[in-house]
């Protein structure tokens, strides 16, 4: 069957629409947001400029820096001794003599007949002594608490670093993406409007405007899935950046990326050693023996000492004694809190092995992860991203020429999007990925 051949201008046309704007998408910087996303407030951040903000906005780091700050009040507040205790008795009001506060010293007539109806108070004052070391062992277990604070921080920032550095990437390949999809769109729109105009002259059926219709809308669809991912990609750094609802952060760079992996040994052991969640399963292990110590000084009780001043209400007119009083052990001898305290004890130690072996295990699904796609970068052939170029190209001037049909054309431009896509993802997964082994370590080995 005989191919019907465009009007030259309308061949001309298509074939320099197409061929004008056509790019590669590659890992290259990004200069401009797509055009279906808002430009009025842009702001433009490389990653070390965000990671800067992140540090000094983030509300869960500065939430965790005052915990910390607690924790330090904490152990101020458990080195303080206890204070002395001042008591004082004196009478309100005395019948015999119908007087208030009768503390005038009563004549030497009275006192040489045993008469006190005035002048008396007594006084004393009162000190607890906190016995079997109770004190340094708060004061052990109020530092104890500081160090899981600090952890615990350390933690967070290890965990939403890893959400920014993500993000980030996510972002910046979800744009590369839909401009994908937008120049494509942009195309085969061009191309759709030629087409309304051959077939009000006859010049190509009904079904091949329909078809174009149909590819069109499959573009929109797809332009707004990466919209949505986009949105909730800058949904996830306004919070983690405490940014203002809007403006939009636009992804310059990307770091080089590197193909070299550390040794396996080397990160097995860089996660044991700093992973602030294993520092937190040992600490607890540090706070729960300490706890269980000072659970067993508060067996013995606290002893307390005092002096007391009487005038006028003991064995003679001034008397001055000392005090010493002591809660007898003899029911309670603290023995719940003790077993508890054991029992949170053996609970900690089996959590330090089990979080050992989660540790492991998260390195080795990292590095995994990360065999598999440098595996996958290194099996692409020489020439490969120019090669997916040319299916677009050759495409449009085959389809020009009516060397090829118009479902034939749709499905090479299909192949070179796809081609594209795959190259964005495979480059997003290696990003990630190496993100994620430094968050399995806690080292910056990329």
């Amino acid at each position: 069957m005989a191919h019907f051949r465009f009007p030259t201008f309308l061949r001309i046309s298509i074939f320099l629409g197409w061929l004008g704007i056509i790019s590669p998408v590659v890992a290259q910087p990004t200069s401009t947001p797509p055009s279906t996303l808002p430009v009025a407030d842009t702001i433009r951040q490389s990653l070390p400029q965000l990671e800067q903000l992140f540090v000094e906005r983030n509300f869960q780091l500065l939430a965790q820096r005052y915990q910390i700050d607690i924790a330090d009040a904490a152990i101020t507040q458990a080195g303080l001794r206890p204070n002395p205790n001042l008591w004082f008795q004196g009478n309100l009001y005395n019948p015999n003599t119908h007087k208030i506060l009768p503390f005038k010293t009563p004549s030497q007539a009275d006192q040489n007949a045993g008469i006190y109806n005035s002048g008396y108070f007594a006084v004393q004052l009162q000190q607890v002594i906190l016995l079997a070391g109770k004190r340094s062992k708060l004061v052990a277990l109020a530092e104890s608490n500081k160090s899981l604070a600090r952890l615990a921080f350390r933690d967070i920032m290890r965990t939403l670093h890893y959400q920014l550095y993500t993000t980030y990437t996510n972002l910046y390949y979800d744009l590369q993406g839909l401009k994908l999809f937008e120049d494509e769109l942009g195309r085969q729109q061009r191309l759709l409007e030629s087409y309304r105009i051959a077939l009000q002259s006859g010049g190509v059926a009904p079904y091949e405007v329909t078809r174009l219709e149909v590819a069109i809308r499959d573009l929109q669809a797809n332009s707004a899935n990466y919209q949505t991912q986009i949105a909730d990609d800058q949904a996830t750094l306004r919070i983690l950046l405490r940014q203002s609802a809007k403006s939009f952060i636009l992804p310059t760079e990307l770091p080089p990326l590197r193909t070299t992996l550390p040794a396996l040994a080397t990160a097995l052991d860089s996660a044991q050693t700093n992973r602030p969640d294993i520092g937190l399963s040992q600490e607890q292990i540090n706070n729960a023996e300490r706890s269980l110590s000072l659970e067993k000084a508060r067996r013995t009780p606290d002893l307390t000492t005092g002096v007391l001043y009487e005038r006028y209400g003991n064995a003679y007119s001034n008397f001055t004694g000392f005090q010493l009083s002591m809660d007898l052990p003899v029911r309670n001898r603290n023995q719940g809190a003790i077993r508890s305290a054991e029992t949170t004890l053996k609970s900690v130690t089996s959590g330090l092995e089990n979080q050992q072996v989660v540790v492991q295990s998260d390195v080795l699904n990292a590095f995994d992860k990360l065999n598999t796609y440098y595996a996958q970068l290194a099996a692409r052939p020489a020439g490969y991203l120019d090669r997916i170029q040319n299916i677009s190209v050759e495409a449009t001037k085959a389809y020009n020429s009516r060397s090829i049909g118009l479902l034939d054309y749709l499905d090479k431009i299909r192949t070179y999007q796809q081609a594209q896509l795959n190259n964005l993802n495979l480059l997003n997964n290696l990003y990630n990925t190496q993100q994620l082994l430094n968050y399995t370590t806690n080292t910056r080995f990329f």
